[in-house]
């Protein structure tokens, strides 16, 4: 008998309050480790960034603890306006745009118990956690195929934002998808949620209707999905012409699941937006993740979820399991433990191992952190199976 499950994943566009946030913060991270690298000494960011519109332009405000080699300075209001403004905020009619008034930044220096703890000679991570990592052979990304179409639905919104394929789009919109599933593969899709920003000429039937026609359809058709109308909400409220930050403030870290691997995998609560590779959130999570996926490209599990947890100052994590409920193991369990405990998480060995401090961190912040290979954590070596941490594998 089939076992049949239910499984939801959401995403955001690029144009989203809170994901405008992280990926303000990241590209603020970016910035500070392309300036630091020609001193040999690498940034130590937490960057956190709200946004809310209003009079002016609206406001935002850049907190944050860093720490940068002496010499190196960065515009931080300028970045952050570059990002508003290729996110496509330039309108002072949104009530929130690049040209905005009131921009607030507020950094200090990164503590020196924080930075005692990951400056030592053996990294130690800089702040206690919980981390998951996953992997999935449901397809070539090896993510859950319910956040796979999430986000390839928000790519494609933004793609037609930018685009200008249809005038009246805006940058501010979500995805929402339903998929049954039968003995762990995914089957059908069930439903698909969209919020669409719009102008106020145009009308909330031609909305649905192109939304429907020329993004949702054709992202599911690539995939081998099919969808009837009636399984589709299109701006469920109606229309919506009050949009991002005006409508609602915006925050860093806001949208982990959308990060990580929706609904389907459990989550320490960390999120990874604007975090420098030190800090524990970051580098425990990319590490548990290369390692989950190097266990099922290596045909060892069809899916596996590790789970990790670090100590403040401490290099080596206190715990690397395998989490039984969310592993369908093809070699036996306790095979996969001595993997998973054999492997080098410790913040030196992923941060090292995986060349953590590049700027890629910007691009990782919309569309997800995992399942890309465009990130150094997704390249999986299929000859020496991968970095040293594994190679027991």
């Amino acid at each position: 008998m089939a076992i049949e499950q239910l499984h939801a994943s959401e995403s955001v566009t690029e144009g989203h309050p809170d994901k405008l946030c992280d990926i303000v913060a990241a590209s603020i991270l970016d910035e500070a480790i392309i300036a630091s690298e020609p001193f040999g000494v690498w940034p130590h960011v937490a960057m956190e960034v709200t946004a809310k519109g209003g009079p002016h332009g609206g406001t935002l405000l850049l907190a944050c603890e860093m720490k940068l080699v002496e010499g190196v300075n960065l515009d931080y209001a300028n970045i952050a306006r570059g990002v508003i403004r290729r996110l496509g905020y330039t309108d002072p009619s949104y009530c929130f745009f690049d040209g905005m008034e009131e921009l607030i930044v507020r950094v200090t220096e990164q503590s020196e118990d924080i930075d005692r703890g990951v400056s030592q000679k053996l990294t130690g991570a800089g702040d206690q956690g919980i981390m998951w990592g996953a992997a999935f052979a449901e397809n070539e990304r090896l993510m859950p195929t319910t956040l796979v179409l999430a986000h390839e639905l928000t790519d494609a919104y933004t793609d037609a934002f930018h685009s200008q394929k249809f005038p009246w789009l805006r940058p501010d919109g979500k995805s929402q998808i339903i998929l049954l599933y039968e003995n762990g593969k995914p089957k059908k899709v069930l439903s698909v949620v969209m919020a669409a920003s719009h102008s106020s000429d145009v009308n909330h039937g031609q909305v649905e209707e192109d939304i429907f026609r020329h993004i949702i359809v054709p992202v599911l058709d690539a995939r081998g999905f099919g969808i009837s109308r009636d399984q589709v909400i299109i701006d469920g409220a109606g229309s919506w012409t009050d949009f991002g930050p005006r409508a609602d403030a915006g925050t860093t870290n806001r949208k982990i699941q959308v990060d990580t691997y929706g609904t389907i995998v459990q989550n320490g609560g960390g999120g990874l937006c604007g975090k420098d590779p030190t800090k524990a959130d970051l580098f425990g999570a990319i590490g548990a993740r290369h390692l989950a996926k190097t266990i099922v490209v290596h045909g060892l599990a069809t899916q596996i979820s590790i789970n990790v947890a670090y100590a403040i100052g401490r290099p080596k994590p206190l715990m690397q399991k395998v989490h039984p409920a969310g592993t369908t193991s093809i070699a036996p369990i306790e095979q996969l433990q001595t993997i998973v405990d054999a492997a080098d998480l410790s913040a030196d060995g992923i941060i090292n191992d995986l060349n953590l401090f590049q700027p890629i961190y910007a691009r990782a912040a919309v569309g997800g952190f995992f399942g890309r290979e465009i990130f150094p954590w997704e390249q999986i070596n299929r000859e020496n199976n991968g970095y040293r941490g594994t190679r027991s594998v």
